[in-house]
């Protein structure tokens, strides 16, 4: 269990850096390592989606090649089409001079397209880099790295130069302490915008003896951005541009301490972290008139801080596990605005109070248990549990969300196995929310919610025959404090019963039945807690059904079969008769076809043609398609 928690701990630090450093090893071929190529296309409805995905790499002695390609696309057709293209290409090559030295050049091209009106709606960016890999010895690589870049935002092109360094530390050890650390810094002079890019991590493990470890973790990022928008008359006549310029500056911080202690009791380990992050968020906007200032002129700036403490106990040992976690957050947000020298002091006054309407803190506690019990060979009981509190808070006058919520969630499932080839489970679950506000101006969103749910199914698995039903019934109980003072919110009920199956019938050695479904009936109402009564407001129906014949030859499948959706709402005449308001329903048959050679060839086709149906009015057809392919070289 101890090597388990230590390769655990081991990946999640490795996470936590690769999140804030997501591109410091651009130039390392780890991202160059698999040959595979992928495909999806995937049509419902008016929705159109391709992600195709390329990587490909070729070596021979002392060189080496690599390329990836990313493409995605999104088509949906309405009133309008709406046409959405990303494009992320890489291609790097190496040379390996000595074993110390690598030398190699790389070309990136991104591209980003959408026709909806929108600030950005029209990216890309082309860079090629030479650079060096300088390892001085083994746990150390230096990478500078200088190019040229062309950028094109909107309507406008830049292009400059591009340059930085990028340095990795990798299981380096001095005594009893290992070192893990990357750093990059990279810069991109496309005037008149400058982007920028700083980031440095490091991870420090310390094992005291085989039952205590340290972990301490550090990392600092910056990155500055600078963006077009529109310029608005005045700005175009006074400083003869057509697009104005605003710069995004974030920076992130954290420290992090994660103990990890494996008591003398057997099965019993312990876990504490504690945590410190603090982000800055800087906007600049390029160009300014003083004869059109007005409180959106004043650009802003955001500080968030937070503290993040939690600690673990689990124990196993047998039949049983259980894990107990207490963890605690807060957080502190301040905007504020930023002066303009020369600017009506009244309206920066005015944009510092808007801001200030922004600021908030936040407590939030969670304590959680799990635990699993092995009742003997054929019986096993898991149990969960998990409490929040949540604690809003804003400094404001005119800000009235300040609120406490409490929610408490609970588990139970239980499952025998009743014989080598059926088991049956039963599951309980159910959460209370209560949100109140303190303030009384919202308060009348006040409001309790509490949910139940009860399943129970069974799972049979023999030589030709396979089968997985489960059945559920659930209520949502929502009941608001003031519903009598506010006759915009109104208590109400939501109560479900879903029935699901997904079954196989081996037919011969060849082919199979199969079919899968559900049953979803639905009634939402007005409710009243205090006697337990409702009244009926909505019901739904949705059936869905796919019976299908399989045919298999070798690693080849072939189906044929039969779609069938539909989705019935109906509202209540004031009583208990139920009156159609809309009615969908669609049908046609559907194809499916798969091809898996080994492991490293799948091609996948599926699709139906449906004749649709609905109360509305008129009838008509289309066709869904869902195609992919995957192919490891």
């Amino acid at each position: 269990m101890f090597k388990r928690y230590l390769i655990l701990l081991f990946f999640i630090s490795q996470i936590l850096s690769a999140q804030i450093n997501r591109d410091s090893l651009s130039f390392f071929l780890n991202n160059y390592q698999n040959k595979n190529l992928y495909s999806n296309f995937d049509k419902q409805l008016n929705t159109y989606n391709l992600n195709s995905l390329l990587n490909y790499n070729y070596s021979s002695g002392k060189f080496f090649i690599g390329l990836a390609e990313d493409f995605r696309s999104t088509i949906v057709k309405s009133t309008t089409k709406n046409i959405k293209d990303e494009q992320y290409f890489s291609l790097i090559g190496q040379y390996n001079l000595t074993d110390m030295l690598k030398l190699g050049a790389m070309l990136n091209n991104n591209i980003y397209s959408d026709d909806r009106r929108l600030d950005i709606n029209k990216t890309s960016n082309l860079n090629t880099t030479v650079f060096a890999k300088y390892n001085p010895f083994g746990k150390l690589s230096i990478v500078p790295f200088i190019g040229y870049s062309v950028n094109n935002q909107v309507t406008e092109k830049d292009d400059g130069l591009i340059y930085g360094t990028d340095a990795v530390i990798n299981n380096l050890s001095i005594d009893d302490f290992d070192f893990q650390s990357s750093f990059k810094i990279q810069n991109e002079d496309i005037s008149p915008r400058k982007n920028s890019l700083r980031v440095i991590n490091l991870n420090v493990s310390n094992r005291f003896d085989e039952s205590f470890i340290n972990f301490i973790s550090g990392a600092h990022s910056q990155q500055r951005r600078d963006f077009y928008f529109d310029a608005d008359s005045i700005i175009s006549s006074q400083f003869n541009v057509a697009n104005n310029i605003q710069s995004r500056i974030e920076s992130d911080y954290f420290l992090q301490d994660r103990i990890f202690y494996s008591s003398g009791i057997t099965g019993l380990v312990f876990e504490v972290i504690g945590r410190v992050s603090w982000r800055d968020i800087d906007r600049s906007t390029r160009f300014v008139s003083l004869s059109n200032i007005s409180t959106s002129s004043f650009d802003a700036k955001i500080e968030e801080l937070k503290l993040d403490f939690a600690g673990t106990a689990q124990y196993q040992k047998d039949d049983f596990s259980g894990l107990i976690r207490f963890a605690h957050s807060e957080r502190e947000e301040k905007h504020k605005a930023k002066n303009i020298n020369g600017s009506d002091q009244v309206l920066f006054e005015d944009r510092e109070d808007i801001e200030a309407k922004k600021n908030n803190k936040s407590l939030q506690t969670t304590i959680s248990f799990s635990g699993n019990l092995n009742l003997s060979k054929s019986d096993n009981l898991t149990l969960s549990v998990f409490h929040r509190k949540l604690q809003y808070d804003t400094q404001h006058k005119e800000n009235f969300d300040d609120r406490d919520e409490l929610l408490s969630i609970f588990r139970i499932y239980y499952s025998k196995k009743l014989s080598s080839l059926f088991t049956l489970f039963a599951n309980i679950e159910g959460s209370i929310n209560k949100t109140v506000y303190i303030f009384a101006e919202r308060s009348s969103n006040n409001n309790i919610r509490r949910v139940i749910k009860f399943s129970s199914g069974g799972i049979y698995s023999g030589k030709y025959f396979t089968s997985s039903n489960t059945a559920e019934v659930s209520a949502n109980y929502t009941v608001y404090d003031y519903e009598d003072l506010n006759p915009n919110y109104r208590s109400y009920s939501f109560r479900q019963l879903s029935i699901r199956d997904s079954s196989s019938l081996r037919i011969t050695q060849l082919t199979s039945l199969n079919f899968s479904g559900y049953v979803k009936l639905s009634e939402q109402g007005d409710f009243k807690w205090t006697n337990f009564t409702g009244k009926p407001v909505r019901f739904i129906e949705e059936i869905y059904l796919e019976p299908k014949l399989n045919y298999y030859f070798g690693r080849v499948k072939l189906g044929i079969g039969l779609r069938y959706f539909s989705l019935s709402n109906y509202n209540f005449n004031g009583g208990s008769e139920k009156l159609l308001e809309s009615d969908y329903s669609s049908i046609g048959p559907l194809t499916e076809c798969t091809i898996n050679l080994n492991d490293s060839f799948l091609l996948s086709l599926y699709g139906w043609y449906e004749f649709i149906s609905a109360k509305s009015g008129g009838k008509r057809e289309l066709a869904n398609l869902n195609f992919k392919f995957n192919w490891n070289l």
